[in-house]
Order: structure tokens, then C-alpha cells, then sequence
């Protein structure tokens, strides 16, 4: 509880705003009498000096601009004896020899932790202290002088008829009447008229009776000056005797001074009262030695809840407020006994139970014979403070706890003075051990040497360029273990310089590990030299390593029986080909319920299957099996076990890889069946395509000769009829041949150009008058027969619905080719069906075409799609097309 007391205002001059917040808030902790102004440069720090007064300056040395030391000197021709500190991180002999040559009051240099600022505020009061000493005994010694010289008071006598008989040399400067003309002139001279009659009345009683009404000594009233204005004076005067004669010696002291100050001193009160009584902050004064509240302000009620008038009355009334908690180690510092200041931060109960935070901080005052005879303060409510810490101290914690869980450790550097701080977690993340925050460069020097460059690079160019980064590197811990960690770094960049680079640490080693796991996994699976059987024993291998368990099995379900098909594992116990009753394995359970089932201990987590023989008779304890199917029924299972138990369950990761390897194994099962079932199709296809090919077209070409014959002896509409109905029944066969061909094995895949077989089909179909363009210049990867096919009928389905003169553009694509003619084209609710078998909207159509055309573009692979051409006529797009790189 308590109002600032001999005060030091300190400029402090740093160019980091970091740091500086950092020494100003210290400072002021070490401190309470402390004020620090803040300046980012010289300059700055010079127009301060300009405009506020300033006890001490504490300044950085290097700084843009100007130096410490320059600031130093020209702090000096303003004021010679202005303590000035030079606090700074570069220390060495040739800097502290130009300070002391520049006349700095002292040096510091900067260190490490926080003890620093307690030696740097020591080191502020010591020089303040000195300066204000040597400052006020100068004051004192002139003024001495100035006593002994020539006093500012002015000394008179005068006789019993008021004459003046001597004036010293300060008469003159307080009436400004030279003395030697005030010597034998009456006192009226020096009395306002309103005064004289009062003064000769009061003489003359005294000089009759001898009796006093009044007190001689400090008798205050106003004289008059030479000019004719009024000037107030303190006046002490006694009598003697000279030559028998009564007289008067006076000291006249003139006090417009006080009286300005007094005036000034009331205004100050009028205006501390104001602001007092207008300020969220509480302001008390109480007499320790009587115990009451001489002062509260109406703040007192809007924190405390109670009025000032019950504190007046009842001064117990504000310790009886604090929370029972807090109120025995508040009460103790509010002994009346107690002199000290304090600063103390409680809990007070209001009348309505409402619990609120105050910060108190008081001061004894003393009076002149040094005896605490008031204390003063001020109290603040800081509820809210209080509630925004807690909330910080929860965000702290969470962050902390976030960071173990993730796994991440944050980091922060200071480019200009390399000084680091790493977050507790991210001492664990790098292992490492020891007393003193590591540098960047201890950390940089811990990863495995291959990957340092990449480190040392990213970080180099964060702090250089201020570009952010985020690398993976392999660090070394003090255990000699290589973990894969993540490292990202993100530079603040003000006025285009970087001037923090904050980061975090993630240790990925679990992901690197699955990352090559899967990688194992695919280049296992897509390897096109290994046979199922070499591929499945691969995977056992490898997930037997991931999973770190004896066995790893492949096996199928027979009714009652359990086949192993495959095994890996280093005893001899279990063989491919033995089988064992289903009963007697935990993969009963997948197969029943066609799930992955996962148990880390038998005992622990399923003792319902301990009974079982795989535990009592082979020991299993562990177990992770996932079901494989063929064609929607359980073919068997793909697992994994072990003789001892498991501490922690399997991971949800090992229980993915085992589905990812089981789900491999169905899928190549159902491949191999498919491709069994599409071998049949492809050869009913071809017995199809036989039967066409010599069972029809035979007989049809017999009828075609017999019309041809009959054409000879007879001529008439009857037999153009049956002619295009041969025809019509060629063109079927046709395309039911080749549409019983695409279903066949795609053929091998060479480099073809589009436009050279456009234009080769384009000889070999009836166009008349209509007309090829050819806008394609490279060369695709395809089946050569089946391209033929797709263009042969592309092009037929032009000239069939374009007409005799329509234009056909083969153009190129991105990633595939387009066939666009200048018809009539293709309506937007019929473009779903023109590739279903069958479809035709002309008379003489087989409605085959454009399903080959789709047939053609699904063996490859690729896709078609049906849109308007540039003259509305019907655009067929392929894309998905491997273009050739020869």
C-alpha cells in the first residue's frame, strides 16, 4: 500500500525491443522505485533526455547509428554528471578504456540468467545515490555560502518613534529600496497603510505596559516594496537597549516562495483528491500508531463492496475482508508495528461472497524525527490479471502436455546473440544431459554427419534469407541411438531482418520406420520377377520383423481343419503342409467373425481362449490374425504369434500392416480366379468366333453366288432386296466377329501413330466425297490390331451419320486424342448410351460400332467420352493414352 518514494527514473537504451521489455520488466522487479523509459536507438534516447528528466541512463553498446559509447559522449556535453551505465554483451578492454575515456559513471557486462539484472539495478541505485548525494552537498554548500555572504534576510532596527536605524544589503533585494536611503526613514515606508495604524497602536501599548498580544517570532504579513506591491514576509523581531534607548531588531524573510508552493501544495491536493477519487485504484492513508484510516478513496467500495464511511468507522473492517486463507500472512505485514514497505498480492471476500484479487502495495512515511507516523498505498484489483494468468499457466500446461503427446519440442534462437531456448520436451527429444540450455550449434553438431549439411543449410538460409524450412534429418542422442527427426523453423522478419527464428522438433522415427515398411511392402507386391509363393513368404518376413513375433503363417480352413500353406519362422515346429483342428487356434475367432482379431496376452486380454491348444499345449501368448477371402468365403487367415506375451497390445499400425498384407493375398486370389474364369471366356469367345467365321459366312457366301446367278436370267426389286439383305447380314457378322475378338488377351503393346493409321483405315472405308484431317504428330502405346478397330469404326460412325461430305479431324490431346466430325452430332441425353451393344439410331446400323470402340478403349486402359465438336458434329475424346518417348 503505498505512493512512489524517492523514485529513479531510468532510460534504458537498447535496440532489441525484446530484450529491452526483458531488462525494463527485471529491473522494475528488482525495484519498485524504478520507472524505465524505454529508447530503441540513440537518437531516440537523446530526444528523451531532451524532454523528461532522468536519473541514470543504462545503455546497450552496439547499436545502428550511433554506439553506446557516442551516445555517451554526447550525453556528456548536456549534462557532465549524468550517471550513465554501459550494459552490454561485448565486453572487451579497448571498449571499457573508450567508456571510462568518455567518462561513462560505470560498466557492465552482460551475462547469462537473471541474476544479471539484480547486479545491474544494484549498480543503478549505488550511482544514483552517489549523484544525488554529491548533487544536493553541492546545493548545501552554496547555499552556505550564499548565507554567509550576503543572507537572503533581510535585518532592520528600528527605535521607539519607528525610525530606521540599520538595513542590510538584502533589504534592497526584498523592498528594493537601496539601504542607505531606508537608513533614517520611518518603518511606515515598509508597512501597507492598512497595517500602520494596528502597528503604531500595538508600539505604543508595549512601550506603556510592555505587554505583548501577540507572539514576536515568524509573525507573518505583508510588506510593502518600493514599486508599491505587496510581498509576504516572515517576521521575528525581540528588543534592546542602546544608549538607554528601547529598540527593535527584525528579521524579514520573504515567503512568496512558501506561499507559492503552499498555494501550489493546496492546488496539488485539490488535484490529488480528484484524481484520487476518480481512479480504479484504491488510495489509503492510515496512522499506524493510532490505528485509523485517515484516507480511502470511493474505490475502496467498488473493489472492497463496502463504504468508505464503515472503514472510517470500523478500521478492522478492511483486515476482516481478507480471505480467511490469505488473512493471517496479510495481517502480519499490516501490524501497526511494522515499518517496512511491502508488496502483497490477496484475496478478499466482498459482502456478497463474491471472491476478488487485490494487489496492495504500501510505504511507511516518516516524519522529521524519523518515526513512521503515516503509511500510505494503493491497492488494484487484479481479478482479471489473475484469471488471464491462470488461463496462461493452462495453456502452458496444455502446450507442454500437446507437446508429449505429439511428440514435438519447440525452440527459439536469437540471431544476434545466438542465445537459444528449448522447451522442456525438446531437452527429452534430443537426449540431452546436463545443466546449460545447448546452443544451435551443440544441436546442429547432433545430428548423424550425412545429414548436418542439410541441417546447417536450412538453417543458414532461415536466418540469411528468412525463408522458413522443414527438413527431416537423423539425430544422434547422447545414447548413440540415430532417431529420424522432422525439423521445422520459422523466421520473424522486421524491417526485411530476421530477428527471432522459432521451430519445433518432431521425432519421426515410428513413421520412417512405417514409411519403409510400406515401401517394402509395395516394391514385394508390384515386383513382377516373384511368384505368388515368393511374394507371400516375403511378406511373412517382413511382418514378422515389423511385429516382432516368432511365427508368421499362412494358412487355409477346411472344415474342421487348419492347413499351413505357408510359415515363417526360425524353429522347426510348425511346417507348410501340417495341418492341426481349427479348434485348437485363435484363428477360429477370425474365421467366425470375418475380422482381424488382435490379442497382446492371452491371458490378460482373452482368457476365455486359454483353453484353447494353441496356449495350453504350443504356448502361444500373443496373436494378431487377419481373415483372407475367396470369392466372398473364408479362404484361411494371415497371422502372426509368439510364445510370450506382449506388454502393450499390438498398435493400430501392425494391426494396418497385417490387414494390408491379408487384403493383398485376397485380392491376388481373386485375380488368379478371375483370370482362370476370363481364360474360359476368352476360349468360349474364340469357339464363338470360329462358328461365325466358317458356319455362317459360308452359307452366306453360297446364297450371295446363287443371287448373283439368278441376277443373270432375272432383274427386279425383289432381288436388290435380297442383296441388301446379304449385305446387311455380312455387316452383322462382321461386327460380331469383331466384337468376339476384342474380348480376346490384349496383344503387345508398340509404338503407334495415330495419324498413319487414320489414314490407312481411312482408304479402307467407303468415304466418297467426305474428307480427313490429321492434327497429331506423336505416337501412342498401343495394341496395333485394336487401334484399327477403334479408328475403322470411329470413322464409319462419321461417314454413316455425317453424311457423304462430312470432315473428320484426328487431333491430339494432353494426354490422349480426339476423332471430330462435322455432322449432325450426338444429343446430350443420348451420349450415355451410344456404346451400349446393340444402339443405333439408323435403319441399316448393326449398333455394334462404338461398343467395339469402348471395348478397345477399356483394354487399354484408357477412357472415351462424347462431347460437341468445334462445328457441332460429334467429338469422340480418348485420354488416359501413354504417349511413346521415341
Amino acid at each position: 500500500m503505498s505512493e512512489k518514494v524517492n523514485s529513479i527514473r531510468i532510460l534504458h537504451v537498447d535496440d532489441d525491443p525484446d530484450l529491452a521489455e526483458l531488462v525494463s520488466t527485471y529491473l522494475r522487479r528488482e525495484d519498485s522505485h524504478f520507472e524505465v523509459v524505454s529508447a530503441g536507438s540513440a537518437s531516440d534516447g537523446l530526444d528523451t533526455l531532451a524532454e523528461t528528466d532522468i536519473d541514470c541512463v543504462v545503455s546497450d553498446y552496439d547499436m545502428p547509428e550511433r554506439n553506446g559509447i557516442e551516445l555517451l559522449e554526447a550525453v556528456r556535453e548536456r549534462d557532465a554528471d549524468l550517471p550513465f551505465i554501459l550494459f552490454t554483451a561485448k565486453g572487451s578492454e579497448d571498449i571499457a578504456s573508450d567508456a571510462i575515456s568518455a567518462g561513462v559513471t560505470d560498466y557492465l557486462q552482460k551475462g547469462v540468467g537473471t541474476d544479471q539484472y539484480a547486479v545491474l539495478a544494484n549498480r543503478v541505485r549505488n550511482v544514483v545515490d552517489k549523484w544525488r548525494a554529491e548533487r544536493e552537498a553541492e546545493r548545501t554548500k552554496r547555499r552556505l555560502e550564499a548565507i554567509a555572504e550576503n543572507s537572503s534576510d533581510a535585518i532592520l532596527t528600528v527605535d521607539s518613534t519607528n525610525t530606521i536605524q540599520f538595513v542590510n544589503q538584502a533589504t534592497e533585494d526584498l523592498f528594493g529600496y537601496d539601504p542607505e536611503t531606508l537608513r533614517g526613514d520611518s518603518l511606515f515606508t515598509l508597512i501597507p497603510e492598512r497595517y500602520r495604524d494596528g502597528h503604531r497602536q500595538g508600539m505604543e501599548r508595549f512601550l506603556e505596559t510592555n505587554d505583548r498580544s501577540l507572539d514576536w517570532t515568524a509573525i507573518e504579513f505583508s510588506a510593502q516594496h518600493r514599486e508599491g506591491h505587496e510581498v509576504p514576509v516572515s517576521i521575528s523581531f525581540s528588543t534592546f537597549n542602546e544608549g538607554g534607548e528601547r529598540k527593535f531588531v527584525g528579521v524579514l524573510r520573504d515567503i512568496s516562495e512558501r506561499v507559492r508552493m503552499e498555494d501550489e501544495l493546496r492546488e496539488r491536493e485539490r488535484r490529488f483528491r480528484q484524481m484520487a477519487e476518480n481512479i480504479q485504484e484504491m488510495v489509503w492513508m492510515t496512522d499506524p500508531t493510532k490505528g485509523e484510516v485517515l484516507y480511502v478513496n470511493p474505490a475502496y467500495e467498488e473493489i472492497w463492496g463496502r463504504s468508505p464511511d464503515a472503514l472510517y468507522e470500523d478500521p478492522q473492517s478492511f483486515a476482516d475482508a481478507i480471505h480467511p486463507e490469505d488473512r493471517d500472512r496479510v495481517e502480519e505485514i499490516l501490524d501497526p508495528q511494522s515499518t517496512g514497505s511491502y508488496e502483497e498480492e490477496y484475496r478478499i471476500v466482498r459482502p456478497n461472497g463474491e471472491t476478488r484479487w487485490v494487489y496492495d502495495r504500501a510505504v511507511p512515511v516518516k516524519n522529521e524525527a524519523g518515526e513512521v507516523y503515516r503509511t500510505v498505498g494503493i491497492a488494484s484489483d487484479i481479478t482479471e490479471r489473475r484469471e488471464r494468468e491462470r488461463e496462461f499457466d493452462r495453456v502452458v500446461e496444455l502446450l507442454d502436455h500437446t507437446e508429449r503427446v505429439a511428440d514435438v519440442g519447440g525452440w527459439e534462437v536469437d540471431p544476434k546473440t545466438g542465445d537459444a531456448f528449448w522447451s522442456d520436451h525438446l531437452f527429452e527429444l534430443i537426449g540431452w544431459e546436463g545443466d546449460r540450455t545447448p546452443s544451435l550449434e551443440d544441436v546442429v553438431d547432433s545430428y548423424v554427419e550425412e545429414d548436418r549439411p542439410r541441417v546447417e543449410a536450412a538453417v543458414e538460409n532461415a536466418l540469411t534469407h528468412g525463408e522458413s524450412f522443414a527438413i527431416e534429418a537423423r539425430l544422434q542422442r547422447s545414447n548413440g541411438e540415430d532417431r529420424w527427426m522432422e525439423i521445422r523453423g520459422d523466421p520473424h522478419v522486421e524491417n526485411g531482418e530476421v530477428t527471432t527464428l522459432r521451430g519445433a522438433v518432431h521425432d519421426i522415427t515410428e513413421r520412417k520406420q512405417r514409411e519403409r515398411a510400406l515401401h517394402e511392402l509395395y516394391d514385394v507386391t508390384s515386383d513382377p520377377d516373384l511368384s505368388f509363393d515368393e511374394k507371400v513368404q516375403a511378406l511373412l518376413r517382413l511382418g514378422r520383423r515389423e511385429l516382432g513375433t516368432e511365427y508368421g503363417t499362412l494358412s487355409s480352413i477346411h472344415d474342421d481343419e487348419y492347413v499351413f500353406e505357408f510359415v515363417d519362422t526360425d524353429r522347426e515346429t510348425i511346417q507348410p503342409g501340417d495341418v492341426v483342428p481349427v479348434s485348437a487356434t485363435n484363428c477360429e475367432l477370425v474365421a467366425s467373425t470375418r475380422q482381424t482379431v488382435v490379442i497382446g496376452d492371452v491371458e490378460r486380454d482373452a482368457p476365455e481362449e486359454t483353453g484353447r491348444a494353441g496356449f495350453t499345449e504350443w504356448g502361444i501368448s500373443s496373436y494378431i490374425g487377419a481373415p483372407v477371402f475367396d470369392t466372398g468365403d473364408v479362404y484361411g487367415t494371415f497371422c502372426f504369434y509368439d510364445t510370450a506375451a506382449r506388454a502393450d497390445r499390438f498398435t493400430d499400425w501392425e494391426e494396418t500392416l497385417v490387414d494390408l498384407m491379408s487384403n493383398w493375398v485376397t485380392v491376388e486370389l481373386q485375380r488368379k480366379r478371375t483370370t482362370e474364369q476370363l481364360r474360359d471366356q476368352n476360349e468360349q469367345l474364340s469357339q464363338f468366333a470360329s462358328i461365325v467365321s466358317h458356319d455362317l459366312r459360308n452359307p452366306l457366301n453360297v446364297a450371295k453366288g446363287r443371287l448373283e446367278l439368278v441376277r443373270e436370267e432375272y432383274d427386279g426389286e425383289h432381288i436388290d432386296a435380297v442383296r441388301r439383305s446379304h449385305e446387311r447380314m455380312q455387316d452383322l457378322i462382321d461386327d460380331l466377329l469383331a466384337l468376339a475378338r476384342v474380348g480376346e488377351q490384349m496383344g503387345e503393346l508398340e509404338r503407334v501413330n495415330p495419324a498413319d493409321v487414320a489414314s490407312d483405315c481411312w482408304r479402307t472405308v467407303a468415304t466418297t466425297e467426305a474428307t480427313l484431317r490429321t492434327a497429331i504428330s506423336r505416337s501412342v502405346r498401343a495394341d496395333e490390331s485394336r487401334f484399327r478397330q477403334l479408328f475403322e469404326n470411329l470413322i464409319s460412325n462419321a461417314i454413316e451419320h455425317g453424311g457423304e461430305d462430312v470432315t473428320v479431324t484426328v487431333g491430339e490431346l494432353d494426354d490422349g486424342f480426339y476423332v471430330e466430325d462435322t455432322g449432325v452430332g450426338i444429343p446430350e441425353e443420348n451420349r450415355d448410351s451410344v456404346f451400349e451393344p446393340g444402339y443405333s439410331t439408323t435403319r441399316n446400323g448393326t449398333g455394334f460400332g462404338l461398343h467395339i470402340v469402348n471395348q478397345v478403349v477399356k483394354a487399354h486402359g484408357w477412357d472415351i467420352r462424347v462431347t460437341t465438336g468445334a462445328r457441332d458434329g460429334a467429338r469422340f475424346e480418348v485420354t488416359g493414352v501413354e504417349f511413346s518417348s521415341e
